[in-house]
């Protein structure tokens, strides 16, 4: 265990699974306390659990980040733990059905937007007030996504929300910098999540290794990216050696953005 982030408290959503769950044990084997955050109970018990076998502290909380009462009450206990938050990284988030625009449904295009950005605005609102409370800055990483600056068939609610995100970090960074509080985004490609799961579940099973394939080359380095390799930009742009980085989207894509 190294001790980058010794004596820093990291608050993390999506917690449960995914590139919430490995940037979880990344941060904690680098020294930091960890407070989870998860809708799912179970995703949070197993993240502790992988947690607690290199004796790491992590706290683990349930809240829907998309109620602004949930998320307000999460925020609170989180602060309790350790009495500080220094870092966040907002990565809750959900996927669309494979739906055409026109054919979208109200209530699914809402069920997006709801969680991939008003859930990073309500966190992200609550993290700087705190963060403004302490006095002494920290820093806010934001999932946003290849389609961040992209576009993509069929999603175009996830595509909305991901533009949207980009904004939001951008906008808040500017309106925070004097008080050191930095906002910056990572923007995966193709990551082998329960999300890439999820958007493959139409397919059938027999042609999701070759739509995985088909997904891992168009990425130049012709491959999927890992949920740790995400961890690790994320962990970059949180600690000191990014102290002049704010604003800034950092593509972990395998050099897709670049075509």
């Amino acid at each position: 265990m190294n001790s980058r982030f010794d004596g820093k408290t990291v608050l993390i959503t999506g917690a449960g699974s995914g590139i919430g769950q490995d940037t979880s044990l990344a941060f904690a084997q680098a020294g930091a306390t960890v407070i989870g955050i998860d809708r799912s109970q179970d995703g949070l018990a197993q993240t502790a659990e992988n947690l607690s076998k290199n004796g790491a502290r992590f706290e683990a909380l349930v809240a829907d980040v998309s109620s602004e009462a949930s998320i307000g009450k999460a925020i609170e206990q989180a602060r309790r733990v350790t009495g500080q938050i220094d870092c966040a990284f907002n990565n809750a988030g959900i996927t669309q059905s494979s739906t055409l625009t026109a054919d979208l449904s109200f209530e699914e295009w809402q069920r997006v937007l709801a969680v991939n950005v008003t859930g990073v605005w309500l966190c992200m609102r609550a993290e700087i007030k705190v963060m403004q409370e302490q006095g002494r800055g920290g820093s806010i990483v934001n999932t946003a996504s290849f389609l961040s600056m992209h576009s993509m068939a069929m999603q175009t609610a996830y595509v909305a929300s991901k533009y949207a995100v980009l904004g939001i970090t951008r906008n808040a960074a500017i309106e925070y910098a004097e008080g050191r509080i930095r906002v910056n985004a990572v923007a995966p490609g193709g990551i082998p999540t329960g999300m890439m799961a999820q958007s493959l579940a139409g397919v059938e099973e027999s042609a999701q290794a070759a739509a995985r394939k088909m997904i891992a080359d168009l990425h130049p380095m012709k491959r999927l990216g890992t949920p740790r390799e995400i961890a690790q930009a994320v962990m970059f742009l949180s600690s000191e050696a990014a102290g002049f980085i704010t604003g800034s989207c950092l593509s972990v894509d395998g050099g897709w953005a670049a075509l």
